[in-house]
């Protein structure tokens, strides 16, 4: 999905979120602004927004003088999520449906998201997700290509969210035990995703292997893959991507059969898809395949 101008003023506000979250004092904060507001004329609307964020959130951790700008909300999200892990998972297991409930906890998680426009409460979210029909429901067929795949890769977005995707990894492999599962992660820290350190501490490579994609950007971008990653989304059967950045990244680039599952939580996604924001979706795009 290419830039849109909306875009343009989503990117720019985040430099002002990152700021209010940290406590910047107003005159650095004005400079981190300037500055962002200088890299605007470079911005293409040949490029995806996570290829726009890839060099605006390098040049705010620059400014700020910080590697990685959101190290301790990631921190904070994952500690939230593990206290309403239990519940959630009980509440997958005692489901006539494990898989379509894991996928739903899987969505649910993908709620944390500090680059979002709206501001999010996990608790309320969980439950709201649960008794919430995706908008599109792709996820029968999801059923059936998993049922005869022999490898997925499941792309993962947000720090917190990659708890429930661990839970909606270990179903499938309970579900699917012939499958062998890879679990792609970002190069280096960009806005709070997930990184192969996090996914090392949240014991993710118990259930799959942990791939790190080599990108720098906030969505799975074909263009920068990692060797490693690129050959294992080449042999993967079928694809999993979490959260709108991935999306952004591969829905008019995939080469997999690949399913999006996510909440929408901007207008531009939203008119891509043809829903509103706030909708939940386990979404089959179109592939080159």
């Amino acid at each position: 999905m290419k830039l849109e101008p909306e875009c343009v003023t989503c990117i720019f506000s985040q430099a002002l979120r990152v700021c209010e979250i940290l406590h910047v004092e107003k005159e650095r904060t004005k400079r981190v602004l300037d500055e962002v507001a200088l890299m605007i004329p470079g911005f293409s609307f040949s490029e995806t927004p996570p290829q726009v964020a890839a060099r605006v959130y390098p040049k705010i951790a620059q400014l700020l003088g910080v590697d990685d700008i959101y190290a301790e909300y990631k921190k904070e999200a994952t500690r939230h999520a593990m206290r309403l892990f239990p519940a959630v998972k009980k509440r997958v297991l005692e489901s006539g449906d494990r898989l379509h409930a894991a996928l739903k906890a899987s969505v649910a998680g993908n709620v944390i998201d500090l680059a979002a426009t709206h501001s999010f409460d996990l608790e309320e979210e969980v439950e709201r997700v649960f008794e919430t029909p995706f908008a599109i429901d792709d996820s029968q067929e999801l059923r059936k290509r998993l049922q005869s795949a022999r490898r997925l890769l499941l792309i993962g977005d947000n720090a917190g969210e990659h708890l429930f995707d661990k839970l909606l990894m270990e179903t499938i492999s309970e579900i699917c035990p012939q499958l062998e599962i890879g679990y792609a992660v970002r190069g280096r820290p960009i806005i709070n995703d997930i990184t192969a350190q996090d996914a090392k501490e949240a014991g993710i490579d118990e259930v799959a292997d942990i791939i790190d994609s080599g990108v720098d950007t906030p969505g799975f971008d074909p263009a920068r893959l990692s060797r490693e990653a690129r050959k294992y989304y080449e042999m993967s059967d079928l694809v999993i991507a979490k959260g709108m950045g991935n999306y952004e990244s591969l829905n008019d680039a995939s080469t997999k059969p690949t399913f999006y599952l996510m909440k929408v939580k901007c207008s531009v996604v939203a008119a891509s898809l043809g829903r509103e924001i706030g909708d939940i979706v386990c979404y089959e795009g179109a592939s080159d395949v």
